[in-house]
């Protein structure tokens, strides 16, 4: 696989929800190339040197076009991040995850340039999964609206990429944690960072369900270097990769592992209480998974390098480092 930093050299790299979660850990990783770094974001976004930011909106055709006529890699993360956003405003979660690629489509067609997109989605357009670990062979099932506007996302970049528009990819990411410049922007996102900031904070853990109901942790690191390879894989097109440790934890498991390393450095035990899941909780809040990422590795490498013990360490030290 070619060295990442020596492809990006004098790349023009554009990412979409630079303000987000990973976003924001994209465009650090990408600082240390020597990649021309463009962030998109409808908000204005403090400076960085080196780094342009265009505040635009991704449902404009106008946005697009001003991209297109620029990048070579778009790293597409904006649109809504939340499944109960979604339920509540199924129209406003359609059009702000669907329309940005129909645009983004459009536009490249008509500028005619050979452009690389890599789209962030996630394991739980699968649905409610009874085999364990889900390859990509698995039939999608979405059972919220939030899922079902990803596939129809997925769908519609890589029915472009097959028609050779552009070259598409689409990654289904797991549970990710760890340390970033930027937090989750949903409140049921990140879930595994703010469990871990409440237990430095000295607040007891609400563990809902009794925990039992397995998921598959993937550090942020591993995310955003899984992004870089998708964004210079030329066999990295056309389909859907895994992004996944392979491996599931439950999440009463994950609470406990917190609450113990928390506890070897504050001295300050804090405890977990067993509720039942609040009314309208969402279907997916039920789900096992673990991914299997057998076909992201054949195909360009790609594994995790950070297991969740190693991970929950640096999430702990990069909140009290900053005195959360």
């Amino acid at each position: 696989m070619e060295d990442v930093n020596q492809f990006y050299k004098d790349k023009t790299v554009v990412i979409t929800g630079a303000g987000g979660y990973i976003g924001g850990q994209l465009v650090s990783a990408l600082q240390k190339t020597e990649a021309r770094i463009i962030r998109v974001s409808s908000q204005d976004l403090p400076s960085l040197d080196g780094v342009n930011s265009f505040k635009l909106d991704i449902k404009t055709r106008h946005c697009w076009n001003e991209i297109a006529d620029k990048a070579d890699i778009v790293f597409h993360l904006a649109g809504n991040t939340s499944v109960y956003a979604a339920a509540k405003d199924p129209l406003g979660s359609l059009t702000s995850t669907l329309v940005p690629i129909v645009e983004l489509i459009s536009a490249v067609e008509e500028s005619k340039r050979p452009i690389k997109v890599v789209y962030a989605s996630t394991v739980t357009v699968y649905g409610l999964t009874n085999e364990l670990p889900v390859n990509e062979n698995a039939i999608v099932s979405p059972v919220s609206l939030y899922d079902l506007h990803k596939v129809f996302a997925e769908e519609q970049l890589l029915f472009a990429s097959k028609k050779g528009i552009l070259n598409g990819v689409c990654l289904r990411l797991a549970n990710v944690y760890g340390p970033s410049i930027n937090k989750a922007l949903s409140n049921d996102r990140g879930v595994l960072n703010k469990v871990t900031k409440f237990a430095l904070e000295g607040k007891d853990l609400q563990l809902f369900g009794g925990g039992d109901f397995i998921r598959d942790y993937v550090f942020i690191d591993d995310v955003v270097h899984a992004f870089l390879l998708a964004g210079l894989s030329m066999e990295m097109r056309d389909r859907s990769f895994n992004v996944a440790t392979g491996k599931g934890t439950t999440v009463g498991k994950v609470f406990h592992m917190v609450v113990e390393q928390v506890e070897a450095i504050t001295k300050h035990k804090v405890d977990i209480q067993s509720v039942p899941f609040p009314p309208g909780a969402d279907p997916t809040e039920l789900r096992n998974f673990v991914g299997d990422i057998g076909c992201i590795e054949a195909v360009c490498g790609w594994k995790p390098t950070i297991n969740l013990e190693e991970g929950i360490n640096q999430l702990i030290s990069s909140f009290t480092n900053s005195q959360y």
